[in-house]
């Protein structure tokens, strides 16, 4: 067989029969507008293949959907393939998605994505919230939110492509996550005596910088600049999307310096430039988050969460005088409203603005 290009967008085939003729056809190749590669038999003539040629380059500068007919009886599993590798792969929570899409397949796999109705989804909300954490806590709204904004930004996709009319109408439950919980420095010392040591960096390390577990985690040691005594942030390494540079305080420099130490003399591995690592990896949300609860519960701070750290950041920088542009800059908090939100003042500081000498106001 032997094929070569005409014209634009329009190449020939020929191929010898068993009778030992030359037979002929046309084929049309072009880069569609979603960048996909597509090729369609376009006769034997060439005057029918430009026709049809001219008909599918008009197609294509309409945006038509070109697999539009392969998607009709399309089950949510087949879909939410499609959406990983379209719309999920560059996500910087690629991993929860690929979790929360294995969530959902598990009840609505198999059916048509026509087939999910509201009272569909609500019997899954029901599923979900009646189970319990690995603790044997129930599961929070916040978490279910979570699992049906994902089923519902899965669907609206789905209705923008025309894979489908419509979605149902996917409430979430009303959230009331607003915490006020920030460390004593007495209790903060109690829950360092008792962490592990791969725990213990983490939670200064938190205290101290008032960064996100996700940041930390993250962390490597081309972000360190011991030079200029800053952790600097790439906007691709924040939630926010913006960079970030974050003052290193003394107690955090000891820290970092006996972490380096240590993998230095091989007796923590040195995995990718990972500034925080545990038995030979990167060390991830599930590298601690048991410790965490260990070390919690031995020192007797019940329902206390990894991300109240921050909240104690924010909490005695304000104490302190500091004025809050400042803290939100560390922070990386980009509204005031937010911000308040990890301002926890006691009872204690209450009195105080009647009962004490004012602080000295640290601006400029």
């Amino acid at each position: 067989m032997h094929e070569h290009r005409i014209e634009k967008h329009l190449y020939e085939r020929k191929h010898q029969t068993a009778t030992g003729e030359w037979s002929r056809s046309y084929y049309i190749r072009l880069k569609d507008w979603k960048g996909v590669r597509r090729v369609w038999p376009a006769g034997n003539t060439l005057k029918t293949a430009k026709a049809k040629r001219a008909e599918y380059e008009h197609r294509n500068a309409l945006r038509e959907d070109f697999d539009l007919a392969k998607v009709k009886g399309m089950t949510f599993t087949t879909w939410t393939g499609t959406y990983l590798k379209r719309h999920a792969v560059k996500k910087k929570s690629l991993a929860e998605d690929e979790r929360m899409v294995g969530v959902l397949c598990e009840f609505f796999g198999n059916m048509l994505l026509s087939q999910i109705t509201r009272t569909k989804v609500e019997e899954f909300k029901q599923l979900r919230k009646n189970r319990k954490t690995w603790r044997g806590d129930p599961v929070s709204d916040a978490y279910c939110n979570r699992e049906l904004g994902c089923l519902r930004h899965i669907l609206k996709l789905a209705v923008e492509e025309g894979v489908i009319e419509s979605s149902p109408i996917i409430k979430l439950y009303k959230e009331n996550n607003a915490r006020d919980r920030a460390l004593t420095e007495e209790e903060y010392q109690r829950l360092l005596s008792v962490a592990a040591p791969h725990l213990r960096d983490l939670i200064i390390c938190a205290y101290e910088t008032g960064m996100r577990a996700g940041e930390i985690n993250n962390l490597t040691w081309d972000k360190v600049d011991t030079k200029t005594g800053f952790l600097r942030l790439a906007a691709m390494d924040t939630k926010t999307n913006e960079k970030r540079a974050i003052p290193i305080s003394p107690l955090l420099q000891e820290a970092l310096d006996e972490i380096r130490r240590k993998q230095r003399e091989e007796k923590i591995a040195d995995i990718r430039g990972y500034v925080f690592t545990w038995q030979k990896k990167p060390i991830g949300r599930q590298g601690w988050k048991r410790s965490w609860a260990t070390a919690c519960r031995k020192a007797g701070l019940e329902g206390l969460h990894f991300h109240d750290l921050r909240h104690t950041f924010v909490t005695r920088k304000v104490r302190e005088g500091w004025d809050y542009k400042r803290i939100m800059a560390i922070t990386g908090h980009k509204t005031f409203a937010v911000f308040q939100r990890y301002n926890n003042p006691t009872e204690d500081d209450l009195k105080a603005v009647v009962h004490s000498t004012p602080p000295t106001k640290k601006v400029g």
